[in-house]
């Protein structure tokens, strides 16, 4: 892994109390988890220029910002994460809107840095091998 995310990173973007360590290992494995697959699709130029300090950070940014938004959707599925509560136009309670807006912002961000659809085409294993014929279904699949 070329760039460098941290706990601290993904509370800090997720407006998390720095002492808060209740996700600290959830946070954790999240990253170890994301952050390859994240940095797989980016173009080996662009990862790899490590003398370009702009572009690094524009990398780091786009990478945190999709684990950040993939956090905020894991706390989105506990019960109770997503209760608010609306009177008028005040509303208490989460803000769910922003990791929808973390992972669109990351997306972008890493847009022009991504490795060529064909470059995936050629791995075996990353596209389905029955992409350009119509597919059959099983009797399972039917039932």
């Amino acid at each position: 892994m070329a760039l460098t995310i941290s706990t601290a990173d993904v509370k800090r973007k997720c407006m998390l109390a720095s002492a808060d360590t209740t996700y600290d290992a959830s946070i954790a494995a999240l990253i170890a988890e994301m952050q390859p697959a994240v940095e797989y699709t980016l173009d080996d130029d662009y990862l790899g220029d490590t003398a370009n300090a702009g572009l690094q950070a524009v990398l780091r940014l786009g990478v945190l910002e999709l684990i950040a938004a993939e956090f905020l959707a894991q706390r989105f599925r506990e019960a109770g994460y997503a209760e608010e509560v609306q009177i008028g136009g005040i509303r208490l309670g989460q803000v769910w809107e922003r990791g929808k807006v973390l992972s669109e912002q990351g997306s972008a961000r890493l847009a022009p840095f991504r490795k060529a659809a064909s470059v995936f085409d050629a791995d075996s294993g990353l596209m389905s091998t029955t992409r350009d014929r119509e597919r059959q279904m099983t009797v399972e699949e039917a039932i």
